[in-house]
């Protein structure tokens, strides 16, 4: 399903939320794919010592969540160019984020998009906020829905 309008409907300022309970098992598996061993996301005692009340997600896998909107939520394939990020609070195992992916640049012309990314732990504190920007490919206007 996607949720954004057709490429030739989607404007600046549509936008889409959807959220995702991070888990234990996510962790594991994106410590696991990326190497990412630092303690903070492994060893409480460690992760409290720095000044976290629990063990943090990885930044990154909370970043992913563009990748949600990007991949699947957007009406044409979407290869990213560029992607960046600003990690404003922790992310704890177990919290549920909620992502505001909003369309903050779209030129028909060159068919560039650039989506901005806003993070809100339940508390309703921002944790992160991102950009993407990248090409739309509009090969099912072209050929009809998918």
């Amino acid at each position: 399903m996607r949720f954004f309008p057709s490429w030739n409907e989607m404007k600046v300022g549509d936008s889409v939320t959807f959220s995702r309970t991070f888990t234990e098992g996510d962790v594991a598996n994106f410590i696991g794919i990326t190497g990412d061993f630092n303690p903070i996301h492994m060893d409480l005692q460690v992760a409290i010592k720095c000044g976290f009340k629990e063990r943090v997600v990885p930044g990154l896998l909370t970043a992913s969540m563009i990748t949600h909107a990007g991949g699947t939520l957007l009406p044409e394939p979407y290869p990213a160019a560029r992607m960046s990020f600003r990690f404003r609070a922790p992310v704890y195992i177990g919290e549920t984020i909620c992502a505001k992916v909003v369309v903050a640049e779209k030129d028909p012309d060159k068919n560039r998009l650039t989506l901005y990314i806003t993070c809100t732990n339940q508390e309703g504190k921002v944790v992160l906020e991102g950009e993407v920007s990248g090409k739309i490919v509009p090969i099912f206007s072209a050929m009809g829905s998918p």
